[in-house]
């Protein structure tokens, strides 16, 4: 991993339950998170001949990197009298509504709202986490384990998202709104994004 993060699970006490980590573990204490770089080349081969190409180094080869590295974290930490689990690289969304949850989009554990909990970077207004290392470039896994690990602080730097709209403008399917936003806070830190039209994403991600 690029960057490794850890968070305490109090750091979602505003989450609902069903994502939050103890819905995974109910003893769990700490979220790792790891990130790789998505590196350039990657991403402009990962765009050819479509998105949905399997290039190489492309999302099923970074997916593959990142389960394969949080399944030996997971065997590490039960060889050491700890339980874990580790969620999937892109588990990104449920196909109905799951128990009062509306999104589509909602995952048993959102690897973007734990990689910022984890102090690894900030919410853009794009809804990717930008890191100070490599801007939204990343990949990220979650571990939810019932170690208790010593916390990473909160990213506490100079703004990582100006807010200049480039993503609302770049958005070939214009999912990304220039006036609708989400919010949540961690630790009295309160981040802002926009709220994803998940119908013009999902036509524009086929």
């Amino acid at each position: 991993m690029d960057l490794v993060g850890f968070a305490p699970v109090s750091r979602w006490k505003n989450a609902p339950y069903l994502l939050s980590p103890p819905a995974i573990l109910p003893e769990a204490k700490t979220v790792v998170v790891g990130a790789i770089h998505i590196t350039d080349t990657w991403c402009e081969m990962g765009g050819e001949p479509e998105p949905q190409d399997v290039s190489p180094g492309g999302w099923k080869d970074q997916n593959g990197l990142m389960d394969r590295t949080a399944y030996r974290v997971v065997r590490m930490l039960n060889d050491n009298g700890y339980q874990a689990i580790a969620v999937a690289s892109s588990n990104i969304w449920r196909y109905r509504e799951y128990e009062g949850i509306p999104s589509l989009f909602a995952p048993d554990l959102s690897h973007i709202h734990a990689a910022t909990a984890a102090g690894l970077g900030e919410i853009g207004w794009c809804g990717l986490t930008i890191t100070p290392e490599f801007g939204s470039r990343c990949r990220f896994i979650s571990i939810v384990t019932d170690a208790e690990l010593i916390p990473t602080p909160m990213y506490d730097g100079p703004a990582l998202c100006d807010k200049c709209m480039r993503c609302v403008k770049d958005c070939p399917s214009g999912a990304i709104p220039r006036d609708k936003k989400v919010e949540f806070t961690v630790e009295g830190k309160t981040f802002e994004y926009a709220q994803l039209d998940e119908e013009r994403c999902w036509v524009g991600f086929h």
